[in-house]
């Protein structure tokens, strides 16, 4: 049984608003921290609750096109985050996985219609509930797991929640909770299969055996990977089913998101460091921004509902937070 954290203030003879509001908030996320997190000194927790709070108070006092929220990583500074829950042992060379002439899809945009205005995978069946990869830095595996749940769907019409530990136990060429690629990922479930998550459920844990003896629930004929750095290219491939992307999470913003759209402060190359899911996009006419529609593997508490939207049509065609550098999808 997991040992729920005390709610107590730090001591004072008075609550102030902000230990009452850190009171508030263990109260509904104190459990949800990290194991080696819990027995922590409640003092310095608090700490860094007040310090994130002051920043997403002010960050949400500018006017930016998304905001912040002290939501269940708010205690928690950047680098403990990205330590916990990021893809920090991105292994391998994607240029090995997405050579022109070998798994690199191109798109004549001129030869082919117009794609739609929008589109949202969620609303066919082809995408399923937001799941959480907890403490270990599979984001990989949920990435490429939920891009087959999506093939899958719209090859049989049957939606399946398929196994990520599977990958985090029997694909070797990636590094389970410490990080790995969606081509690989893919690589080996096109040699292997999934199982669902119901014959294999996900642990959180690397380390364990892996269970070879299961059904094959889904398979897939192989991979392609988008033409680098084009949004018009991955938009094309978007309008035919949701594709796994990798991002750069930079300073507490995508910590603390909690709606809007969200940017990155600089254009560019980016070291990406974390795999999530592209299932449509979309255009607000609030504020007259194009964004991508991107599901995140953090539960269902992390922004909205699980998911986040991330501008589009920005930094000349190359898009934000190095979201175009890597994407690609199971066929």
């Amino acid at each position: 049984m997991t040992t729920v954290v005390s709610s107590s203030s730090p001591n004072t003879t008075q609550e102030s608003p902000i230990e009452k509001r850190y009171k508030k908030w263990l109260s509904r996320y104190g459990n949800h921290r990290p194991s080696n997190m819990r027995n922590m000194n409640l003092k310095s927790r608090f700490e860094i609750y007040k310090h994130n709070v002051q920043f997403i108070d002010k960050f949400n006092s500018e006017n930016h096109s998304f905001t912040l929220i002290d939501n269940q990583f708010a205690d928690m500074t950047n680098e403990e985050f990205k330590g916990t829950y990021l893809n920090h042992e991105m292994t391998g060379n994607r240029t090995q996985y997405c050579e022109e002439g070998r798994n690199m899809n191109y798109i004549n945009t001129s030869q082919v219609p117009p794609p739609p205005v929008s589109i949202d995978w969620r609303n066919t069946g082809a995408v399923g509930p937001v799941k959480n990869q907890s403490t270990c830095g599979s984001c990989w595996a949920f990435s490429a797991v939920a891009a087959v749940e999506g093939l899958t769907y719209i090859k049989t019409g049957q939606f399946l929640s398929l196994s990520e530990q599977q990958l985090v136990d029997c694909d070797t060429t990636n590094s389970g909770c410490n990080g790995g690629l969606e081509p690989k990922a893919f690589e080996f479930i096109k040699k292997n299969g999934l199982s669902t998550s119901n014959d294999y459920p996900y642990m959180a844990l690397d380390g364990l055996k892996c269970k070879s003896d299961l059904k094959v629930a889904a398979a897939i004929d192989g991979y392609e990977c988008v033409e680098p750095n084009s949004e018009a290219q991955l938009l094309y491939v978007v309008t035919t089913r949701p594709v796994s992307v990798s991002i750069e999470i930079e300073f507490c913003f995508f910590q603390l998101y909690d709606r809007g759209i969200y940017s990155c402060s600089k254009c560019g190359s980016h070291n990406n460091n974390h795999a999530v899911l592209i299932v449509g996009y979309g255009h607000d006419l609030l504020t007259g921004r194009d964004y991508w529609i991107i599901k995140n593997s953090y539960g269902q508490t992390w922004g909205e509902g699980g998911y986040m939207r991330m501008m589009r049509n920005a930094c000349d065609g190359i898009g934000v937070c190095g979201i175009t550098q890597m994407p690609s999808y199971p066929i």
